[in-house]
């Protein structure tokens, strides 16, 4: 399925000067099948390597990691599949099963004449098993879940639709009925399938929603199984504990994390720890309170206050035994008090590449997400019901200044108002400072 980081890809190998790439991203968000497919559009020979399966590959790394001893070894290894300066693209996937390639990257980068990409889950844990990582020799990529606009694509919606419904969102105009009922629909589908992509296929092939969910059920259990295979013997039981409370934590009315919702008396001492490990694993998104609306953003965050949302809505929603997914496509936006849906909007923000922040001054003045979007700081609110009145959204809009505020609801556009702008959810996927 197609891939919004496909041209970013395409711009590296484009670079006279290009260095190794490495991406990151958690299990199963789609890394070999993108390389895989710019490599069949863009080489006439494709050189791989996948440590998960391949163990005998890993003597290559375990001795000189010169450039001339690595491609004795790689060229003998796979004595069939050239080699060959600009034709053939060396991928090493699953390199956190052989820590020592991202160490030999820096051979290929002085070398200079071939493209390399190395791709693995948990590399950010595995970095201490590096013996030498290779700073300011390599370029770095992130991936995450499909995006809303991928989902689209993946259903058949192609860019000139797409661009279509971006000059509405431009020109603050409502776009028609139909397609905003059918929009809204997607969307709702999106927040149910999520953006693993193998859900999405699924959804796609099947229109099978219990399909779909054993599909999402299987990559959680990966997940813990990662967790158990890569956490430390003192962070195992601590970081699936808090991996398993994120469903419930935003079940909660206040959705600021509490440690003691991971286990009775639990505290920040014994669990921050495994909070950074999530993250890092690529499984969490953290996203801190704000104590005041200044910039830079991140210089006023208060970091023992924070919300810790799932990687993955649709992921999320695998969680529950209740029918929520059925509730959700129905359009009942009120469950779990709308957790799930800023969870959503989450996913969708951060892929954008925004940073996040939410805002908490009482129990009755909160302001869902904070960014710095155009330049300007911007608060955020998600309505999940048909209440978008947004009284707090005013009040921090007033009170700080600020230019505008973004309500994200299942209503139409309307930007009458200029200082509290309503957004359909769908939109969202036009919220972001450069085009990626």
């Amino acid at each position: 399925m197609r891939r919004e980081q496909y041209q970013t890809l395409k711009n590296w190998k484009e670079k006279k000067n290009k260095k190794p790439m490495i991406i990151f991203g958690a299990r199963q968000v789609g890394k070999t099948y993108l390389v895989q497919e710019f490599a069949k559009d863009n080489y006439e020979y494709f050189y791989n390597i996948n440590f998960e399966f391949e163990k005998e590959a890993l003597d290559i790394f375990s001795s000189n990691l010169d450039i001339k001893t690595l491609l004795i070894q790689l060229s003998s290894y796979q004595p069939n599949v050239p080699i060959i300066e600009g034709k053939t693209l060396i991928f090493f996937d699953e390199v956190q099963k052989c820590p020592q390639v991202l160490t030999a990257l820096k051979s290929f980068a002085l070398d200079g004449r071939f493209d390399v990409i190395a791709s693995g889950s948990m590399l950010s844990i595995i970095m201490h098993e590096v013996s030498s990582y290779p700073v300011g020799y390599v370029e770095t990529m992130h991936m995450k879940p499909m995006s809303f606009k991928e989902f689209l694509w993946a259903n058949g919606y192609v860019d000139g639709q797409i661009d279509t419904y971006k000059e509405y969102f431009l020109g603050q105009k409502p776009l028609p009925d139909g397609l905003h009922h059918t929009l809204n629909k997607y969307f709702l589908y999106y927040v149910v399938v999520g953006g693993m992509p193998e859900a999405v296929l699924t959804f796609i092939q099947t229109s099978n929603i219990h399909d779909v969910v054993v599909v999402q059920k299987r990559i959680i259990a990966d997940y813990e199984n990662d967790i158990a295979k890569y956490a430390s013997k003192a962070m195992k039981e601590k970081a699936r504990e808090c991996f398993k409370s994120i469903p419930d934590q935003l079940a909660k009315d206040n959705k600021k994390f509490q440690y003691k919702v991971v286990k009775a008396g639990g505290t920040a001492r014994g669990y921050g720890n495994s909070i950074g490990w999530i993250t890092d694993a690529g499984l969490g998104m953290k996203v801190n309170r704000l104590k005041t609306f200044d910039i830079p953003l991140r210089a006023y965050q208060d970091p023992n206050a924070f919300k810790f949302y799932f990687m993955d809505t649709g992921l999320l929603l695998a969680f529950y035994k209740e029918n929520v997914s059925y509730e959700i496509i129905n359009g009942n936006m009120g469950v779990f008090k709308g957790g799930i849906f800023e969870n959503a909007i989450a996913q969708c923000l951060i892929t954008n590449g925004l940073n996040l922040y939410y805002f908490q001054k009482s129990d009755y003045l909160e302001v869902d997400f904070v960014t710095w979007l155009h330049s300007k700081i911007v608060p955020i609110e998600v309505k999940s019901g048909n209440n978008t009145k947004a009284k707090s959204l005013k009040a921090v809009v007033e009170q700080n200044q600020l230019d505008y505020g973004i309500v994200l609801s299942m209503n139409p556009l309307n930007c009458t108002n200029e200082k509290i702008k309503f957004f359909p959810l769908y939109m969202v996927m036009f919220l972001q400072n450069n085009e990626r």
